[in-house]
């Protein structure tokens, strides 16, 4: 359920992450107050990749979405999926 940017394979700004994370569509029965919330995270991290900085907050125990907004488009995570508690379960 990723989308595609079809220019690119990997994502190298944060322009292009905010795309990427804003073209998910909030699942449905979910509140689009919470949804947003988790996009914001979502730029977070990916802001954190793109600078090559740690990310220092919670990614556990989230929708299985919000995990498929951390992959490239290409297929490859930034965030290993062993360093998120809750992952598998999602």
């Amino acid at each position: 359920m990723s989308p595609v940017i079809p220019t690119q394979h990997t994502i190298q700004d944060l322009s292009s992450a905010r795309h990427y994370v804003q073209a998910f569509p909030c699942p449905s029965g979910f509140s689009t107050f919470s949804w947003r919330q988790l996009q914001q995270t979502a730029l977070s991290v990916w802001h954190a990749h793109l600078t090559g900085a740690m990310y220092r907050g919670s990614l556990h125990f989230c929708r299985p979405e919000f995990y498929s907004m951390l992959i490239q488009p290409d297929g490859k995570p930034i965030v290993p999926a062993v360093q998120i508690r809750g992952y598998q379960a999602a």
